[in-house]
């Protein structure tokens, strides 16, 4: 018997494993668009550009729960590639834990300093009477936010790919029927939108944790043992997946600004629905890589290089054909995609004008995206942490206030199509300095003794 993680599998067969990572990373993606859409069309401009303050924050979030999930989901993959179920099950428990400590610390800091962070993100007089309900129902939501993210990530992990695009598909249903409640016959405005994503996230993320209590998966609660070295080893693994997230809260906030400079608020709202559809297109590629890391971490502790290389060569053939498909709908619909979420003539004029120069960040982004989370895949979060770095920290940030000093407004809009450009060089550079440590030497995994339900789930291959 064969499954996912030990077959060959055929290309096609390949991508039908990989799209329900990639359409849950979409749906995911979707929920703050949702919002977005409902506010602009029902509320204003002024509150649309309050959503796009709060994002900062969100990608934070967002950002630790992806470094946890992905980061200690590489060590149990490995784990069970090397059949020790039993550390497996106890890593995975004690994250949760850990998990669930950050996110209430988090949420406390932020609810007593919420208006001095508002204030930091950018808001202005005229955007806090939105900015505050929707930035406080959104702190509300941090443990059940991270906890859902977890848990589809680990829903891969247990070799579940359908469940986690169950979890974030309901959820994101769920999202637009309440939002078109609370918003459209209740109108509670702004406030509706934060309630309709709350709601729906904790749905979505109970979906997850009744499934992980079940006797149907196979990683499984069990009393975990406090291990902090792991929790520091999963941290600095899963560091590149939290610079990724907080790559797109730093462009965010720095675009706020500068475009508070050249055009105001209402050019806040265009820089929103640029980052809208940005949120979209990335989120393809972050749910290829989300797909094919649990076979790559699995494959390199069962030592199976065939395995490794067969899926890598699968995930660049992807990578191809999905940057340059993106680029040419990002650039050719971009006006059509506009026009979804704004009906006034100014924040369509900015928008249309600033994604025909940030559309070209999509043809570099996808290896950019998939290269760091390649070297997390394998526990070398160093080098991942190296190309986020330089890619959300260094470049956005450098070009983001060098090219409007330089250029003036286009600028601002080429910041992020320079800064993947040049990452490009240095993740190629990495992946060739270190390829064969991301290859596998060829052996046998190891059977424990007490691996019998993993076996059934992850034979070995025969």
């Amino acid at each position: 018997m064969e499954t996912v993680f030990t077959q060959r599998q055929t290309y096609p067969q390949f991508l039908r494993f990989i799209f329900p990572s990639i359409m849950s990373m979409i749906a995911i993606s979707f929920y703050t668009t949702i919002d977005g859409f409902f506010v602009s069309r029902f509320v204003g401009p002024e509150a649309l550009a309050s959503i796009n303050i709060i994002v900062p924050f969100t990608c934070v979030v967002y950002g630790i729960a992806l470094m946890l999930s992905s980061g200690a989901g590489a060590y149990v993959s490995m784990k069970m590639g090397e059949r020790k179920k039993e550390e497996a099950d106890s890593l995975f428990t004690f994250t949760v834990a850990a998990l669930t400590v950050i996110a209430l610390i988090l949420t406390v800091i932020s609810l007593v300093f919420l208006q001095p962070i508002l204030r930091m993100l950018g808001s202005t007089d005229v955007l806090m009477p939105y900015t505050i309900p929707y930035g406080f129902v959104t702190v509300l939501m941090t443990l059940p936010m991270m906890l859902k993210l977890f848990f589809e990530y680990f829903a891969r992990v247990d070799g579940n790919p359908n469940l986690a695009f169950v979890m974030s598909t309901a959820g994101l249903i769920l999202n637009i029927v309440l939002d078109f409640l609370f918003i459209v016959p209740m109108k509670m405005g702004i406030l509706g939108a934060a309630l309709g994503t709350f709601a729906s996230i904790a749905i979505s993320g109970a979906m997850g944790l009744w499934y992980f209590m079940s006797r149907r998966s196979v990683l499984r609660f069990t009393k975990p043992k406090a291990d902090f070295v792991y929790l520091g080893k999963s941290c600095i693994n899963g560091s590149s997946q939290l610079l990724t997230e907080l790559s797109t809260g730093v462009v965010t906030f720095l675009f706020n600004i500068m475009i508070l400079k050249y055009e105001g608020e209402l050019g806040v709202a265009a820089v929103s629905i640029i980052m809208f559809l940005y949120y979209f297109f990335i989120a393809v590629y972050m749910g290829l890589s989300a797909g094919a890391a649990p076979i790559i971490s699995y494959s390199y502790g069962a030592k199976n290089t065939w395995r490794s290389r067969l899926v890598l060569r699968h995930s660049y053939i992807s990578l191809l054909w999905m940057s340059l498909l993106i680029f040419a709908v990002s650039f050719a619909a971009g006006p059509l995609l506009i026009r979804i979420f704004s009906t006034d003539a100014t924040v369509i004029q900015i928008a249309e004008a600033g994604n025909r120069l940030f559309s070209l960040c999509y043809l570099f982004a996808g290896v950019n995206v998939f290269m760091a989370a390649l070297f997390t895949a394998v526990g070398n979060g160093t080098i991942a942490a190296i190309i986020s770095t330089l890619r959300c920290l260094v470049f956005s940030a450098a070009a983001m206030l060098l090219l409007p000093m330089a250029i003036g407004e286009p600028g601002t809009w080429l910041a992020i199509p320079v800064a993947e450009f040049l990452t490009l060089f240095f993740a190629v550079f990495f992946y060739l300095r270190y390829k064969s440590g991301i290859l596998p030497e060829d052996g046998e995994p190891a059977c424990s003794a007490n691996s019998g339900d993993i076996v059934k789930k992850f034979p070995l291959e025969t």
